[in-house]
């Protein structure tokens, strides 16, 4: 522990998580969370037919659980069965937010989590609202710092990891958990937290999220009975720290109730694909124009040494790699398309264009270049060359997303699913969550 913090973390997050419930939140965290939810309802609603969602669903039928969480387009079931199925859609399209600070999509597990145990348990939506924020806040708090970014550096997926503990931070809040309960949750969390980078490409990163959201549930639930686990897994040089960053070159920083809003500094996703490479669609879309029907000799694509370590799959074949290959995305943004759900489609990464451009992609390694930052520069075969830098992505706290932008997004991903009508009240009913919205909500998004 630090000179700084007098007090465990698990005392001080304790104490923050129990009061939580009937709390007033400022008006931009609030306007935050809500777009969360429609962020999180819309990609989890868009993934419907993705494999991962498909296959976790049918198991999770299997067991047979009874209850009265919603399952997106399903029926009814146990909130961690429905947590679960969920909050992994949430993440299959790899389109949901991203905390850049703890370097982890926070919203699928967590809000997920607050809708199972919600309306299993009948909890008001205006409680159930600040249940998700207590555990978005706890878990960017303990992830931030730079442990999420050496979390993964090292081969652990952060939201395995952190959305495990801001789920059962959520958890807690809904069971109306005391703070001896909390720090027993957060512990029983804290043992369970996982997830590989070496997953990524595949059917087991979304399903990282939902895992994550059923272990914190558990955790929650087991706290509840009496379960009795460690509570100094999450100090500041902690067992959880140090089983994450055995050199110790990063802790859990000290958790401080009275720090900045997290959840203000969330990043949404205009672009279906790892987060890492959104500069690079970005920048390679502002010239797409500029390229067309001219002979590209050669691309140079300027990003952080980690874009590359996380998002540098060569020569994609599947759609799921091509949301993990920065070549393949800056061949999107060249041939001017949008980056959405379909531009990963299996078909669409193996268009013999597309992977014409990604064969003449150089990935570049900028060190002390900012994540959220790109360049990409074009050489044509007649010798001239155009170049273009993003210095920060669209979607981020200083060039967010409007909720227009949103709308559109939304529209994009529900519409095809729902219908217009559908569709467009489920945006309104989302936006207005705790003003009483938890009957339409099921009544639209469940199906028998």
């Amino acid at each position: 522990m630090t000179a700084a913090s007098q007090t465990p973390n698990a005392d001080r997050t304790g104490a923050f998580i129990a009061t939580a419930r009937g709390r007033n939140f400022p008006t931009e965290v609030v306007d935050a969370a809500r777009m969360c939810l429609v962020d999180t309802v819309g990609v989890g609603i868009g993934a419907h037919a993705e494999g991962a969602g498909q296959t976790v669903r049918q198991v999770a039928a299997k067991w047979g659980t009874t209850g009265n969480a919603q399952l997106l387009l399903g029926g009814k079931a146990a909130p961690a069965a429905a947590a679960l199925v969920n909050a992994t859609l949430g993440h299959c399209l790899d389109y949901d937010d991203t905390h850049v600070g703890a370097v982890a999509h926070l919203s699928s597990p967590t809000w997920n989590t607050a809708l199972a145990l919600g309306l299993h348990h009948g909890v008001d939506e205006r409680d159930i609202l600040a249940a998700y924020i207590a555990g978005f806040e706890t878990a960017a708090r303990l992830g931030s710092g730079g442990l999420g970014q050496a979390a993964n550096e090292r081969g652990f997926h952060s939201t395995g990891v952190f959305g495990c503990l801001g789920a059962a931070t959520t958890a807690s809040v809904l069971l109306g958990l005391d703070e001896a309960g909390i720090r027993n949750a957060l512990g029983a969390a804290a043992t369970q937290v996982g997830g590989l980078i070496g997953s990524f490409g595949t059917m087991s990163k979304p399903f990282h999220a939902g895992k994550a959201a059923l272990n914190g549930i558990l955790a929650a639930e087991l706290a509840a009975e009496g379960f009795v686990a460690a509570e100094n897994l999450i100090e500041e040089e902690g067992p959880l720290a140090r089983a994450l960053i055995q050199d110790g070159s990063e802790v859990i920083r000290a958790f401080d109730p009275a720090g900045q809003w997290e959840i203000t500094q969330n990043t949404f996703k205009p672009y279906a694909s790892c987060l890492l490479t959104h500069p690079v669609i970005d920048s390679a879309r502002k010239v797409s124009d500029a390229v067309k029907g001219r002979e590209i000799d050669g691309i140079r694509v300027q990003v952080s040494p980690f874009c590359i370590q996380m998002a540098g799959k060569p020569g994609p074949r599947t759609g799921l790699e091509g949301k993990f290959s920065t070549a393949y995305c800056a061949a999107l943004g060249l041939e001017g398309h949008m980056a959405t759900a379909n531009d990963f489609a299996d078909d669409r990464v193996k268009d013999p264009s597309l992977q014409n451009l990604v064969s003449r992609v150089e990935l570049v390694p900028d060190e002390g270049r900012d994540v959220r930052s790109a360049r990409v520069e074009i050489h044509f075969t007649d010798g001239s060359s155009l170049d273009s830098d993003t210095p920060l992505a669209l979607g981020n706290p200083d060039n967010p997303m409007s909720w227009d932008d949103m709308r559109v997004k939304f529209d994009g991903l529900v519409v095809p699913v729902l219908g217009e009508q559908d569709g467009a009240e489920l945006f309104d009913v989302l936006r207005g969550f705790d003003n009483g919205a938890m009957e339409d909500y099921v009544r639209l998004v469940a199906r028998d």
